[in-house]
């Protein structure tokens, strides 16, 4: 079983469809039991969703390390809530 910070790191392969067999099952199990990861994941789909059908713009790299730092510091804290549903 794989935790929070593996299924986040591994989520551009997992919506990429990279992921072995094995590692997205293992995943998917994850997603299925865990409410705050299954909420980045719907966040992430989505917002690639939208990147893609507005034919957006490249996200420069140091501002897309930051977002997945904040993401990830937001996931360790212990007080931390998971937002409602979207």
């Amino acid at each position: 079983m794989y935790n929070c910070d593996d299924v986040v790191a591994a989520l551009a392969g997992y919506v990429d469809e990279e992921l072995t067999d094995d590692f997205r099952r293992a995943l998917e199990q994850h997603l299925g039991q865990c409410r705050r990861c299954r909420v980045v994941y719907d966040s992430t789909r989505k917002t690639l969703r939208i990147l893609t059908e507005s034919e957006s713009f490249e996200l420069p790299e140091r501002a897309s390390e930051r977002v997945v730092a904040r993401i990830m510091a937001r996931l360790r804290s212990p007080d931390a809530k998971p937002p409602e549903s979207i």
